[in-house]
């Protein structure tokens, strides 16, 4: 699974933690994809697109710098939490 991939699913988590987002297939719907889609990337067979990736920055306000590895603040705003490097 891409870096990317696992950075969105956690992201995910995130999102629900702070109440976001209610569950899964709210994200999903947010962002216009099925909650199929999202047991395959889980599963390597498919990954997040640009434009999936795009919509995530604009609806949740999250720092595409993150997502990609360039970055420790997870959203674009001033006391954005830091995520510890979980893919390491």
């Amino acid at each position: 699974m891409q870096s990317t991939d696992q950075r969105i699913l956690r992201l995910i988590e995130v999102l629900i933690l702070q109440n976001k987002v209610n569950r899964e297939i709210d994200f999903c719907r947010d962002i216009g994809i099925l909650p199929q889609t999202v047991s395959k990337i889980r599963k390597g067979i498919n990954h997040f697109t640009v434009s999936h990736i795009e919509t995530i920055c604009i609806k949740y306000n999250v720092n595409a710098n993150w997502l990609f590895g360039r970055d420790k603040k997870v959203f674009n705003m001033s006391g954005s939490i830091e995520i510890e490097d979980f893919l390491q």
